[in-house]
This record gives structure tokens, C-alpha cells and sequence, in this order.
């Protein structure tokens, strides 16, 4: 299976990203490969679009974006790690750090006096930290009642010079519209109270895609997008179309075989689940209630043909009349771009009860990935 990026529509997406979101600042997110879409391609195109902020989720990922050069002066936000982390490393390519408790606060207080008295000479002090308060979603964070010891200790080690509170932040569940409300009361409340111990945290970011795309009031100084720069839409049937974006990522494979199986014709392709794809086969007795809903469908053609099975390396499709007969060789495409009337990664998540970032991020981290600007 090959995979090609269209890192024109990926610029074309931030352009109406950037526009949407103004005045707060587009932080793309760019962690798991940038989703399977290539980060060092990704994060080259969006800065020459003019994006300065970057969501890496790792220091390891950070520090290899920012030693490629292709950072520049850009923000690198980090925080996916625990108190054994390398921090020195952390500080000296000057990677932001969110922060969710005491522990590992200390840990990069302790990591730039090591780093200072071993002379080395790519110290970068103070550290930029961003600290995250728990608003509901429990994916890190301090909980409220230790908010307090937190924003107390930070204090401390900015007084200290070892680091600057520079953002407060945190992650909401995006599940109901109440639900968001009150999350975000409980950032409103740590903001006010970091700042009530004299922090000065200028990048306030608690939204991701769809509540940054939605909701105003939700967007602050920054908001982390990541499936939307890469045109996949939030499921439920909302696809990329539905936003005004472009899916960035389309999948391709080629029929291997031309059959008749129980009077249908079936094309059988050289992708499978080894290639990322869902594993998936009708059910055993022949029956439809297996069967996904409308969007499990690739295009050979120009025609949607159904998929009937997901194997190791290949996959089954229903072939249906086209204005030539199917012929080995011929393209078939997996996933693409609505604008080709191609089937989109958000109907296949759709249809199989997923993500599409989930999807893309299988596909795109084992399949030949080839770059076109449209």
C-alpha cells in the first residue's frame, strides 16, 4: 500500500485554521509522526506557513525536531514524561515542558543545576514550564486540591531563576457541551489562582480541534489542533467537507486479482491489516449483521466498491459496474479527499467505530509515504 501526503492541502487547512482561530495561536500538533503524516515534512511546510508553536507530545520528538533545524525559533511543547526524564536534554534544545505535579517540577529544577555545574554551555535558563491542572478529563493534571502545592513550588524555582511559568494548561473531554463548561470554570479558577501567587502565565490553551474550531470563548492564547490540520474531522459523521478542510492523507493499492465468488464479482488488493488497516471479515454464516454502515467502501474506477474482508496483506471489495472492466493492476483508493469523491478516513473510522487519527496513524507510520503538493 502507498500513501500519498498532499502537503497543499495541509497548508491550506492551517491557513483556515490560523483565520478561524485568530487572535489565539495555532499550536499544531505534531506527535505520533505528526499522525502517521511525517513530522519533520510537516512541521518544514506549516513553518513556512507562518506556524510558530508545536505540540511534540514527547522530549525525545522534541529534541529531534528541534536538532533537525526545521524548529527554528518555533515552540516545542512537551509532556508525555515522568521525573526520570531527561530533562538536561530538554533544556538545552529548549523544549517547553507541561508539568502536572510537584515531582517532576523538582526534577527539572534539579536537572539545570546538573547541567549548569558540569559547564555545560548549551544551558538554557530559565526553563519555560507550562503547569496543568486536572478540569475533568483525568488525563494528567493536578487535581484541584494540589493545585495549590503546585503553583506554590513553581514559585518557588522561578524566584530561584530555574524556571518561568509561561502557560496554564490543560485537557477537557469534549463531551457534552456541559461538561466543557465546567472544566472550564476549573481552568478559569487555576489561572486566577496561579496568578494570585504571583505567576504570569501569558499562553492560557485548553482547547483542542473541534472545541477550538467551535467555541470562542474556548480558545485563549493558544489552541493545540491536530486531526483537523490533517482534515480529519471529529466522527459522527462530521467529516473533513462539513469544516471547509482537505484530508492531507489518501491510501492506494492495487488489484492483484479479478474473481466471481458466489455470482459477485469480488477485486482483491494488496493491502491488509499488516499494512495498519482494520482487521475485519463478514460474518461466518454469510449473514449482513457484521457488515459496517455505508463508508467502508474503497474506489476503483471512479466507483465505490465495498469492502467484504480485511486479511493479513489483502482486501476483499465487491467490485461494481465501471465503464471498463477491473483489471489487475488497476489503482484502487483506500481513503482520500471528498473533493475526488474519494471515501474519507472519517467515514472508515465512522464506520468501524474509531477515530480517524487512529487509523491514519497505523496506516501512515508503515506505508510508503509519498509527498505531492496539489
Amino acid at each position: 500500500m502507498r500513501v500519498i501526503i498532499d502537503t497543499g492541502a495541509y497548508r491550506r487547512n492551517l491557513a483556515v485554521l490560523s483565520a478561524r482561530l485568530d487572535p489565539a495561536q495555532l499550536m499544531a500538533v505534531v506527535k505520533d509522526d505528526a499522525y502517521g503524516h511525517g513530522a519533520l515534512q510537516m512541521v518544514r511546510v506549516a513553518r513556512e506557513c507562518g506556524v510558530s508553536a508545536f505540540a511534540v507530545l514527547d522530549i525525545t520528538t522534541g529534541v529531534s525536531l528541534r536538532a533537525s533545524g526545521v524548529l527554528g525559533d518555533a515552540i516545542a511543547f512537551a509532556w508525555l514524561f515522568d521525573a526520570a526524564d531527561d530533562f538536561a536534554s530538554a533544556i538545552e534544545h529548549e523544549i517547553d515542558l507541561g508539568v502536572s505535579n510537584v515531582e517532576v517540577l523538582d526534577a527539572i529544577a534539579a536537572a539545570t543545576s546538573l547541567v549548569e555545574n558540569s559547564g555545560h554551555d548549551a544551558l538554557r535558563l530559565p526553563v519555560r514550564v507550562h503547569l496543568k491542572i486536572d478540569s475533568g478529563l483525568h488525563r494528567n493534571g493536578a487535581a484541584p486540591h494540589e493545585w495549590a502545592a503546585l503553583i506554590t513550588r513553581a514559585k518557588h524555582w522561578q524566584d530561584e531563576g530555574r524556571i518561568e511559568v509561561v502557560g496554564v494548561w490543560t485537557h477537557i473531554g469534549e463531551a457534552s457541551a456541559e461538561d466543557d463548561d465546567t472544566s472550564r470554570n476549573v481552568f478559569e479558577s487555576a489561572v486566577d489562582q496561579s496568578r494570585g501567587v504571583g505567576l504570569n502565565p501569558t499562553l492560557r490553551h485548553l482547547a483542542a480541534s473541534a472545541a477550538s474550531f467551535e467555541r470562542v470563548d474556548f480558545r485563549y492564547d493558544l489552541a493545540r489542533v491536530g486531526g483537523f490540520t490533517y482534515g480529519i474531522g471529529p466522527g459522527s459523521g462530521i467529516g473533513p467537507a462539513d469544516l471547509g478542510l482537505e484530508a492531507v492523507m489518501s491510501a492506494h493499492a492495487s488489484v492483484v486479482r479479478v474473481g466471481d465468488v458466489d455470482g459477485q464479482s469480488v477485486a482483491v488488493l494488496d493491502c491488509g491489516y499488516l499494512d495498519g488497516l482494520p482487521a475485519w471479515r463478514l460474518a461466518s454464516d454469510g449473514s449482513n449483521e457484521e457488515l459496517p454502515k455505508t463508508g467502508y467502501d474503497v474506489v476503483i474506477a471512479g466507483v465505490r466498491c465495498p469492502v467484504l474482508s480485511v486479511e493479513a496483506d489483502t482486501m476483499s471489495v465487491a467490485l461494481r459496474e465501471t465503464a471498463s472492466p477491473v483489471q489487475v493492476g488497476d489503482e484502487a483508493v483506500v481513503f482520500g479527499s471528498h473533493l475526488r469523491r474519494e471515501p474519507v478516513l472519517q467515514e472508515w473510522a465512522d464506520a468501524l467505530g474509531t477515530v480517524g487519527e487512529e487509523i491514519a496513524v497505523r496506516v501512515g507510520l508503515r506505508a510508503e509515504r509519498e509527498y505531492r503538493e496539489s
